[in-house]
C-alpha cells in the first residue's frame, strides 16, 4: 500500500528539508512546490491526501494566488507551517477543522492517512460583490440580507456570521442585483465560521443547483472584465 501523499508549498529548500524529513518519519510522502500558483495544476491532475502551506509564502501570496487555492485549502486536510528559528521545531499553526482538527504534525499525518486521496479541480471565482438575500430554508423563514464576495457561474461565496449552517445544506438565494431576481437554489460546499480565528471574513461556499441561463449569461458577463486577460 503507498504512502499518503501530500502537497507541500515552500520557497525556501532548507525549510523544505525539514518538513520532508518529519513528515518521512511519519509516513507521509512529499510532492513538493516552491509557488502556491502551481498547486492549483497539481491538485487538478494529481490525488492527493493533504497540503501543507509554509507560512513565508502565504504571506507573500497575491490575493488572486490565495482566491485560486481557497477550494484546494477546503477540499484536502490543509494546515500551515512554521519553523521556530532558533531550534528548527515544525509548528503547526492551523488546520482545516472541515476534515478533521491537528494540532501537530503527528496529528496532521494520521488526518492524511484517513483521508481518501483526491483530485480538486478549483472554480474559477472572481472578486464580485452582488447584494443578494439568503434563505436557510428555500420557501420558509425570514431572508438574511447578504453579499457576495466571490462569484463563478457555478457558484459563489456569501458572508453570513449564522453559526447554524450545515455542509450539504440546500439554501435559496435571491440576487437583487441580477435582471432575473427569481430565487435560486444553491448547496453548501464548505463553511467559514465566525469566530474561527481565521482572519478571513465569515461565510459559506455554495454551489448553483437551479442557475437559469438567464442568470449565468448575466453572471459570466459580470465576470468578463475580472478574468486576466
Amino acid at each position: 500500500m503507498s504512502s499518503p501523499l501530500v502537497l507541500l508549498i515552500s520557497r525556501s529548500a532548507s525549510r523544505s528539508q525539514i518538513y520532508r524529513e518529519a513528515l518521512d518519519t511519519l509516513g507521509i510522502s512529499c510532492l513538493a512546490i516552491s509557488e502556491l500558483k502551481e498547486a492549483v495544476v497539481l491538485a487538478s491532475g494529481t490525488p492527493l491526501n493533504g497540503i501543507l502551506l509554509d507560512m513565508p509564502v502565504l504571506i507573500k501570496a497575491t490575493p488572486s494566488e490565495k482566491l485560486a487555492s481557497e477550494d484546494i485549502l477546503k477540499a484536502l486536510p490543509s494546515a500551515y507551517l512554521n519553523i521556530a528559528p532558533a531550534t528548527d521545531t515544525i509548528k503547526l499553526l492551523t488546520a482545516n477543522g472541515m476534515q478533521g482538527v491537528a494540532r501537530t504534525v503527528s496529528e496532521f499525518a494520521e488526518l492524511c492517512k484517513g483521508f481518501t486521496p483526491r483530485m480538486v479541480r478549483p472554480k474559477d471565482r472572481y472578486p464580485l460583490h452582488l447584494q443578494a438575500l439568503l434563505t436557510a430554508t428555500p420557501g420558509q423563514g425570514s431572508p438574511e440580507q447578504t453579499v457576495t464576495l466571490n462569484v463563478s457561474s457555478q457558484g459563489c461565496f456569501l458572508f453570513s456570521s449564522n453559526s447554524d449552517y450545515q455542509l450539504n445544506q440546500q439554501v435559496e438565494i435571491q440576487f437583487i442585483d441580477l435582471a432575473d431576481k427569481d430565487p435560486v437554489r444553491a448547496t453548501i460546499c464548505w463553511l467559514r465560521r465566525w469566530g474561527s480565528g481565521e482572519h478571513q471574513i465569515p461565510g459559506i461556499g455554495v454551489s448553483f443547483d437551479t442557475l437559469s441561463e438567464t442568470q449565468r449569461s448575466e453572471i459570466i458577463r459580470l465576470l468578463e472584465p475580472l478574468q486576466p486577460h
